[in-house]
């Protein structure tokens, strides 16, 4: 029976998600966007505990950044949310991984990837979904940006039926 590794995102930490501390791993960025007290403090609880910090291997990233791509999350995953993926991804190769997160998006390519998830506070998704970026005055789909390369009207994302 394989082990369970939780791969938390902020929100995890933000709530203060209850897993044994010596089955959590998170990544730099992370760290980075704890900025209130309470949530700093339950980390360094956590981290004292046994929690650890990675970083993931590029190879994985590389696939997490393709299946955003597909789904059309790509414009709206941070470089964090790449790393978290690709984390829990990178470990899902060799344990049973739980990845504990409330953004959709990063829900949405994690199903993609057959990675599990559960949600810190939220409902979580209920299916998967792919959108596209679509210029809202001349309506032409763009690979990428915030303003129509046509005609230079805004960029929005739009779920593909």
């Amino acid at each position: 029976m394989k082990d369970i590794i939780y791969v938390i995102d902020t929100s995890g930490f933000i709530v203060g998600i209850k897993v044994p501390p010596t089955s959590i791993v998170t990544v730099p960025g992370v760290v980075d966007e704890i900025i209130d007290k309470s949530t700093r403090l339950r980390f360094d609880l956590l981290h004292d505990a046994g929690l650890i910090v990675d970083i993931p291997y590029g190879e994985y990233k590389d696939t997490v950044r393709s299946a955003s791509i597909s789904t059309g999350d790509d414009s709206v995953l941070s470089n964090t949310d790449i790393d978290i993926l690709a984390k829990a991804l990178e470990l899902s190769k060799r344990s049973d991984v739980i990845l504990i997160t409330d953004d959709y998006a990063v829900q949405n390519v994690a199903a993609i990837l057959d990675i599990k998830y559960q949600p810190a506070a939220t409902s979580g998704i209920t299916k998967k979904i792919r959108w596209e970026l679509r210029c809202t005055g001349c309506g032409s789909v763009a690979r990428s940006g915030t303003e129509c390369p046509i005609c230079a009207s805004k960029i929005k994302r739009y779920r593909i039926k």
